[in-house]
């Protein structure tokens, strides 16, 4: 059972019914200790740095700041991801970490759609690392976020007990791939957090930092912000 959001033309929140269950128990999803995630190479940013210097009215012909106003286009994506709860560029390689298998067979991608190429490696009983066929498994990249399920002839191995982290779930080419599946919203809020950051460049008030979202942006991303249960 899925309950969906909207997200304009793509991109459907959802709440499955793992999800409600852990709320109504007060559960954890997975009981395989925490699924992680390291990403690491952005290949796409969806602001260009002359879309944020037109919003910044920086003249195109000024190149003084350039570098600076590339990475505020950075960090504001990062900042606009960590409040949404889901990543927001395209990826080369990220790589989730469980404990061991999940006793379902669903495993949720927390903050991923579109996951691209999924590679399952585990660590055996024996302490040796393996591939987890790909026949045993579908990835439904519809849903956001991303879940792999186990087809029904199929189990999860068991997996070592002396390596920590022991089943890694490697993407490629993960996350949104074009412009276009972004919802002008957080276009929009970005493009605000950037502005943020490039006028104010230190803290501002005592207890208050530059890097804080504002209400405004909060307002344009809380649609469709994920929230952890």
């Amino acid at each position: 059972m899925i309950f969906r959001g909207s997200w304009g033309n793509s991109l459907p929140l959802f709440l499955t019914y793992e999800m409600i269950n852990a709320i109504i128990n007060n559960k954890k999803l997975n009981n395989v200790g925490r699924l992680r995630f390291r990403g690491t190479n952005v290949t796409t940013e969806y602001i260009s740095l002359a879309d944020a210097k037109a919003h910044l009215r920086v003249d195109s012909s000024y190149t003084g700041d350039d570098t600076y106003i590339t990475t505020l286009i950075s960090v504001a994506r990062s900042a606009c991801e960590n409040y949404l709860g889901f990543m927001l560029a395209q990826n080369s390689a990220m790589t989730f970490y469980l404990d061991k298998f999940p006793d379902s067979e669903v495993i949720t991608l927390n903050g991923v759609w579109n996951p691209g190429t999924v590679q399952i490696q585990y660590y055996d009983t024996n302490d040796s690392q393996q591939t987890f066929d790909a026949s045993n498994y579908n990835v439904d990249d519809y849903s956001q976020p991303a879940r792999i399920f186990l087809n029904d002839d199929a189990n999860y191995p068991d997996t070592s007990e002396n390596i920590p982290s022991a089943v890694r779930i490697n993407l490629t080419d993960c996350g949104p791939a074009d412009v276009d599946e972004i919802p002008k919203a957080i276009i929009q809020a970005q493009l605000l957090v950037i502005g943020r950051y490039y006028e104010l460049r230190q803290d501002v008030v005592t207890g208050t930092i530059a890097t804080e979202i504002p209400k405004m942006v909060e307002h344009l991303l809380n649609p469709y912000r994920v929230v952890e249960v």
